[in-house]
């Protein structure tokens, strides 16, 4: 139960693109409260990126339409704002980082927030290095921007706007354009912030597996541009929502209903490390993998493992520049 107010509310919020015949999103219903942490999931085409241009102020500001109900940002009905004060309040960290750079270096970018403030050039160096280290890029900051890999790109936007202390962090998509690892380091930066700051933290991505890399607290499921589901991770790994909406299952919620595992809430499924299966489901994984996917039946899991590919000591470049 909560008892504070909510920091943003949708009430019977519907929304149409001045370019579509229907609407994108219809009648949400959603209330998240000041220090969540909230996954909003859904399919390509869903309408969670819509909902994500309606936080930031995108709608209806850029991308106009015809809006019906109303959506609250602290407690300010965001069609009675402009979307630079709603900046002040949601900071936003796009999937094309690119198309977020504003200078020719990281410590400029990370500074540009405050230089439209004039903050005195002592008080925005110390600023700077502040949430560079919380990102972990303080050692990057008079790189080009596109002299950083996509994680540290990431990063350094991030710390854009966290340099402008925000009630609000929205990410959108932030896994797009990055591997695995590089994903999970993401998760584990954002998760940090947020134990750290206590601010709003509002995902949107389809990525499940990676997200729940580290906790959520709840997690909303749109589909057609409906909310379908508002559940905790344990809750939603227990239900067949993610495979009746075309989404796909972590890999460990597969690999138990292969093996004829029924998996429910009170397994505690919603995340790898706190599964819980008795002996008899232990042994359904077991012989399930051997059978299936150890076709050998060498059940030694200790014997040596040979490389498939080994590189040592290469070389190469590109005209006069190592790499």
């Amino acid at each position: 139960m909560y008892i504070s107010e909510p920091i943003i509310e949708f009430n019977n919020f519907t929304f149409k693109y001045y370019t579509q015949s229907e609407p994108t999103l219809f009648n949400i219903n959603l209330k998240i409260y000041p220090g969540e942490k909230v996954l909003i999931l859904g399919p390509s085409g869903s309408g969670k990126s819509t909902l994500a241009h309606c936080l930031n102020g995108l709608i209806p500001f850029a991308y106009k339409g015809d809006i019906e109900g109303s959506l609250k940002v602290k407690g300010f009905d965001t069609r009675d704002m402009d979307i630079f004060k709603l900046s002040k309040y949601v900071g936003t960290v796009l999937q094309d980082t690119d198309s977020q750079f504003i200078g020719l270096t990281v410590g400029e970018d990370i500074a540009f927030a405050l230089e439209n403030q004039n903050v005195p050039q002592d008080i925005m160096r110390k600023r700077v290095e502040e949430v560079a280290r919380m990102v972990g890029m303080e050692n990057f900051l008079k790189f080009s921007p596109f002299e950083l890999s996509g994680g540290q790109k990431q990063r350094t936007t991030l710390a854009g706007v966290l340099v402008d202390d925000v009630d609000i962090l929205l990410f959108d998509e932030p896994l797009a354009n990055l591997d695995p690892a590089t994903g999970k380091k993401a998760i584990e930066i954002i998760d940090e912030i947020h134990q750290n700051t206590n601010k709003t933290i509002i995902i949107i991505e389809h990525r499940i597996e990676d997200v729940l890399h580290r906790p959520i607290d709840r997690i909303i499921v749109i589909h057609e541009g409906r909310i379908i589901a508002e559940l905790d991770p344990h809750q939603l790994m227990g239900s067949s929502i993610l495979s009746n909406v075309g989404i796909r299952e972590p890999l460990y919620i597969s690999a138990l209903k292969y093996s004829s595992v029924k998996v429910s809430e009170d397994m505690l499924p919603g995340y790898i490390w706190s599964l819980k299966l008795n002996s008899s489901e232990k042994k359904k994984v077991y012989d399930w993998y051997y059978l299936n996917i150890d076709k050998s039946g060498n059940k030694d899991l200790g014997k040596e493992v040979y490389p498939l590919l080994k590189v040592k000591n290469l070389s190469f470049s590109y005209e006069k520049k190592k790499h």
